[in-house]
């Protein structure tokens, strides 16, 4: 148990809203196929003609983060950077944001997260245990993908599912009424072709005559990790739940935003459909930024109060499941 309390949390989408009928004639889809594909029915994408970009929402987010939180920008004390897709290759994301917040004089130390989908779970306990070791005293969390602009030679069921957005959190100490009850990540690796975008790094290097230019874009084998999630799922649940809270227990389960299968089947898992959290029609898949959104959508909305217990679940690339429940 980790002694942790989110501050304050901010969300931000792309300004754009992109419907269904829009895309599917663009793509010359039939009507409707989108929604029963994925249960997709609209998603936000950035305007690159207003400068909307992975950077400036999650900056947007983590403004409004830090305001809610009663903060000052000088008394946050690290950066977290927890996106599912990079900005760039190096430098780490994190200290990207320290800049565009006008903190590159600080010294706030900045380091990026990535397990991809579930960067965020694992950032919150990652800055919980920072913060009950008294390194840091207030830690700031941006999650931040903006996957439309690098879609566009995509399949189709790919580039249905997929939004823009970010959102961001203020994580401090706690008296122990708020807290991280439990975190637990396992990896497959068998799975590790199953979504990836193999350029771009040293092992197929953009100045590899070798490299392709499918090794650039992203790929992802949508039924293959549904099935290999399923299969792993009972038993990762069962080492989650032992010794550990009920599922009766949970306010909300808030699951990665992957598709309506992938959010639905939680009930067959014991979960009530009004425990599961879901914007999965109106967002999409944004990556990292589905967990922390859906959160935050949830405490502004006041579905969730201080006391209830939460749990992030998510699956992402590797192949890797991952679980973290905490106390609001």
């Amino acid at each position: 148990m980790l002694n942790a309390k989110i501050l304050g949390s901010g969300k931000a989408v792309g300004s754009t809203v992109m419907k269904n009928d829009e895309l599917e004639k663009e793509m010359s889809l039939p009507k409707g196929w989108m929604e029963k594909a994925s249960g997709v029915q609209s998603r936000f994408y950035i305007n690159p003609d207003k400068n909307e970009s992975a950077l400036t929402l999650g900056v947007a987010a983590a403004k409004q983060a830090i305001d809610e939180s009663g903060l000052a920008l000088e008394d946050i004390d690290c950066i977290i950077g927890a996106n599912g897709s990079p900005l760039q290759a190096i430098p780490c994301a994190a200290s990207l944001y320290q800049r565009e917040l006008g903190l590159e004089e600080s010294g706030i130390p900045c380091f990026d997260v990535d397990t991809t989908c579930y960067s965020f779970p694992l950032a919150l306990f990652v800055a919980s245990n920072l913060i009950n070791n008294n390194v840091y005293q207030h830690i700031l969390i941006i999650s931040s993908d903006t996957p439309s602009k690098t879609l566009d030679q995509c399949e189709k069921e790919v580039r249905t599912i997929f939004g823009d957005g970010a959102a961001a959190f203020v994580v401090t100490s706690s008296n122990g009424d708020s807290k991280i009850n439990k975190f637990l990540l396992k990896t497959y690796s068998s799975g590790a072709d199953f979504t990836c975008v193999k350029g771009g790094g040293t092992l197929r290097p953009p100045n590899d005559p070798e490299t392709m230019p499918n090794d650039n874009l992203f790929q992802m084998e949508g039924r293959k990790v549904y099935k290999a999630a399923v299969r792993y799922l009972p038993s990762f649940l069962e080492d989650f739940f032992l010794n550990s809270l009920s599922k009766e227990d949970y306010k909300f389960i808030i699951p990665h935003q992957t598709s309506k299968k992938g959010i639905t089947i939680f009930e067959k898992f014991g979960f009530k459909r009004e425990q599961i959290g879901d914007h999965l029609a109106t967002h999409g898949n944004c990556i990292a930024a589905s967990i922390p959104m859906l959160f935050h959508d949830l405490l502004s909305s006041n579905k969730i109060d201080r006391g209830d217990n939460v749990l992030l679940f998510g699956t992402s690339a590797g192949l890797s499941l991952g679980a973290l429940s905490l106390t609001y």
